[in-house]
């Protein structure tokens, strides 16, 4: 059998209530009348109604109390949830930017590193500073995709508005109007959803280029 729920249990309670506060005001009204179900050992009770009323208010009193820790139980229980998922979403985000760190430590050791000797110096690691870079950046995008955030593949695909911002047209004698040219910002997707559009520049109307067969 399944368990009531805090706020299940506290409407029962309030119903309870309700019908003793509507049998202690009948008794009132009808004192000579005996109550619905009372029989036997409650035969004394039921024809002395200030006996009667008197356990009907300790009832209302009880199922009152009742209803009081039920409606505080209910309320811990929401803040418990509240704290269970505010807990959750911290610890997921600790996760991300755990992820994300590393990045910043390498691009901090890049830049160290392109700053240490002379001007001869730096200038001949400018080759290995690019390579960092590089990594840098593929470590970046690995975490990336590693929380289903995937870059959007634009530069020479039709113009998709649901993908792509459009910043600007530019005329172009290799590619069919509407084709995306370049990209000033890349964007991103998460999952199925639009995490970031694409900034593009996007090929004229008077653009000369001829589709290719895969429509791009």
């Amino acid at each position: 059998m399944t368990k009531p729920t805090d706020q299940e249990a506290a409407t029962d309670i309030s119903v309870e209530m309700q019908k003793a506060m509507e049998e202690a005001a009948a008794a009132i009204d009808d004192p000579a009348g005996e109550p619905a179900g009372e029989t036997g050992a409650n035969e004394a009770t039921a024809t002395d109604p200030e006996a009667r009323i008197r356990e009907l208010e300790q009832q209302v009193a009880e199922l009152h109390d009742k209803r009081l820790r039920a409606l505080a139980d209910l309320e811990n229980m929401k803040k418990r949830v509240r704290r269970d998922i505010d807990d959750a979403i911290a610890r997921r985000t600790q996760e991300i930017l755990l992820r994300l760190l590393p990045t910043v430590d390498n691009l901090e050791r890049a830049l160290e590193a392109a700053h240490v000797g002379d001007d001869a110096a730096i200038e001949g690691r400018l080759e290995q500073l690019i390579r960092g870079i590089e990594m840098v950046r593929d470590e970046f995008l690995k975490a990336l995709a590693h929380e289903g955030i995937e870059p959007i593949d634009a530069v020479g695909k039709p113009f998709d508005p649901q993908l792509h911002d459009a910043l600007h047209q530019e005329d172009s004698d290799e590619h069919p109007p509407g084709t995306v040219l370049r990209e000033f910002e890349k964007g991103y997707l998460h999952g199925e959803r639009l995490l970031r559009p694409a900034r593009v520049i996007v090929a004229g109307p008077g653009s000369k280029g001829k589709a290719s067969d895969d429509g791009s």
